[in-house]
């Protein structure tokens, strides 16, 4: 091997892993055999302006590139000869998951042209450049999807997956200022959620754990000022969740949404009623209130208890039943929230909730007649007395009694029940009478006067 050669080589070689080694995500590698010959390989990212390009121009079917930044790097593989680069252009081999055999073959050339153009000089840099930068889309070059077993679609994912990476590498070098603590960290230590602001991932975590600890997931969003305004809110999705809670923190989320959409869409979801199971569950849609669980348990809706069938669910307190009825037809009246009595006819059937309401609207009725009127000693009509003195006539029958404690009076002397000392009414004719509050200027001698008639009037009844 030519020494000059022998040493170019190596030069070339020392440059170019001097230039890789400034970025992690970029691969060369290279070695010596036991004859001195060099050969290696090196992952050439080709520029953004031109993956553009090559996807403007491609056809590749209903593949949505809209999400592509870049294209995963065309391989190149190399072996030096012994009198490269004085009088031996470099072998090389590309391979790329989307470029046909046919494009690649049209870059190989455009090689060997580089290399013819400048003999004698070490022209691996110049390959790279021309892969980067000077690729340009033809009916031959566009980009091809599936092959290798491989489907379009799948072929995309990847394709999305490699630039996911490539960001994150990216995002990852650089330093960032969380706006929590407002201390500047390394990429490593920080994640950009979907709206594209970055915080600390320590500080993020500390703050959903106190969301998830009150069960307040539906502030589970980005933390920012920004984001915090209720038309502006992004959630945090979760595959971001997934980076920065644990598994059980995971599985709580889950369960308070369920229990979310249950309570929010209580007609068609369920939770599962069996202890241990935190699945939701959607109403058979050709039997009411019928839930199949994934877990094997099979429950009627409405009760939460085992499948019943047709029968109505099992009531175990029906006087709290009724009352929570007649308080949810209280609410309605007020408010017009019909949705507890809708749910509670549902469940129990509306005739059913309807003729328990009229039996306590009927004991309601008993029950204030009993409390505020006297029943009339002789004919037994409930009385009640709204202003006057007690003394009482009886509508009905004309009877003369006591409203305090219901004796019959003489109708020609009735006053003498309350002027009797031995009566335990004796003084109580005007007990419980309201007191009506007189100007300032009345006369006290009318006031007299007016007291002693209606006595007088009384004696006369």
């Amino acid at each position: 091997m030519d020494d000059e050669c022998l040493e170019l080589q190596r030069s070339e070689m020392e440059a170019l892993a001097a230039v890789y080694t400034l970025d992690s995500s970029d691969v060369f590698t290279y070695s010596t055999n036991t004859s001195g010959i060099i050969s290696g390989l090196i992952d050439v990212e080709v520029d953004a302006n031109v993956c553009r390009q090559l996807i403007e121009a491609s056809d590749t079917g209903d593949v949505n590139w809209q999400h592509v930044e870049c294209l995963p790097p065309i391989r190149m593989k190399f072996t030096l000869p012994a009198t490269y680069p004085i009088s031996a252009p470099p072998q090389t081999l590309l391979s790329c998951s989307w470029l046909p055999g046919a494009a690649l073959d049209i870059v190989q050339h455009g090689l060997l042209d580089i290399w013819a153009a400048g003999q004698g000089m070490c022209v691996l840099g110049n390959f790279i450049d021309y892969i980067q930068h000077d690729i340009r889309p033809s009916s031959e070059i566009q980009i091809r999807l599936g092959g290798d077993g491989l489907t379009a679609e799948s072929h995309m994912t990847r394709i999305l997956a490699y630039g996911s990476a490539k960001k994150q590498l990216y995002f990852e070098s650089q330093t960032h200022t969380c706006p929590i603590c407002m201390e500047e960290q390394s990429g490593r230590h920080c994640i950009q959620l979907s709206c594209t602001h970055v915080f600390c991932i320590e500080c993020l975590r500390g703050y959903l754990d106190v969301l998830i600890r009150e069960g307040n997931i539906s502030r589970m969003i980005c933390p920012h000022a920004d984001c915090q305004a209720p038309d502006a809110a992004t959630a945090i999705s979760d595959s971001e969740l997934a980076k920065l809670v644990s598994d059980e923190q995971m599985k709580r989320i889950r369960r308070l949404r369920n229990q979310r959409r249950a309570e929010t869409d209580s007609a068609n979801y369920a939770m599962c009623a069996r202890t241990g199971c935190d699945l939701i569950v959607q109403n058979d849609a050709k039997i009411d209130r019928l839930c199949v669980c994934k877990c094997g348990f099979t429950f009627c809706r409405m009760c939460r208890c085992t499948w019943h069938g047709v029968n109505r669910c099992a009531i175990k307190d029906v006087r709290k039943l009724v009352e929570k009825y007649w308080q949810a037809c209280m609410d309605e009246a007020e408010d017009g929230s019909s949705k507890e009595r809708k749910y509670l006819e549902q469940r129990h059937g509306k005739a059913f909730m309807q003729e328990y309401k009229r039996f306590i609207e009927e004991a309601l009725s008993l029950e204030y007649i009993e409390a505020n009127t006297v029943q009339c000693p002789k004919c037994k009509h409930g009385i009640n007395k709204v202003f006057g003195c007690n003394h009482m006539t009886c509508s009905r029958c004309n009877t003369h009694f006591c409203y305090l404690c219901g004796s019959l009076l003489d109708s020609s002397q009735p006053i003498t029940h309350f002027s009797d000392p031995d009566s335990n009414c004796f003084k109580r004719l005007m007990e419980n009478v309201e007191q009506v509050v007189e100007p300032e200027n009345y006369d006290a001698v009318e006031a007299d006067q007016a007291e002693a008639n209606l006595l007088i009037r009384l004696a006369l009844e």
